[in-house]
């Protein structure tokens, strides 16, 4: 009896053993999606003039999630959260739908005093740029109204 005891035990041992490995496995595959893909917020401000982000219908935005890999098309499917802070410079956070119906999201840092910001529908052309920076371009004036 004390055999079929040890015998179980031991595979019982093995179980667990295989379980947590499987449980580590799947929260490492789970975290690296969630992964900024572009810039840092730091980074994209920093390279550019955010109070003039929007001149000539051209926005540096960083790219949250999903990929870009050559210059395409998209429509604005959200823009949101576009409180300005002390500096009046807002980060309005949006989705755009590409040509290849992948969805990006990206955060926009500009001052909606000087440039608007975008359209819900409006046709964009998502641009990458070097050293991981992004761009959208509106097709109309950027200018606030």
């Amino acid at each position: 009896m004390s055999k079929r005891l040890a015998g179980l035990a031991a595979i019982l041992s093995c179980i667990l053993i295989l379980a947590s490995c499987q449980s580590k496995t799947s929260q490492g595959k789970d975290a690296s999606p969630n992964k900024d893909p572009g810039l840092s917020e730091k980074q994209v401000e920093a390279k550019i003039n955010v109070q003039q982000n929007g001149k000539n219908n051209l926005y540096a935005v960083n790219l949250v999630s999903g990929k870009l890999g050559t210059k395409t098309t998209g429509k604005v499917l959200t823009d949101t959260d576009c409180t300005a802070d002390i500096k009046g410079v807002s980060r309005c956070k949006s989705k755009i739908k590409l040509a290849d119906g992948s969805v990006m999201k990206v955060i926009t840092p500009h001052n909606m005093k000087y440039y608007r910001c975008y359209n819900i529908g409006e046709k964009v052309t998502v641009i990458p740029g070097k050293d991981g920076q992004t761009y959208v371009r509106v097709n109309t004036s950027s200018k606030a109204s």
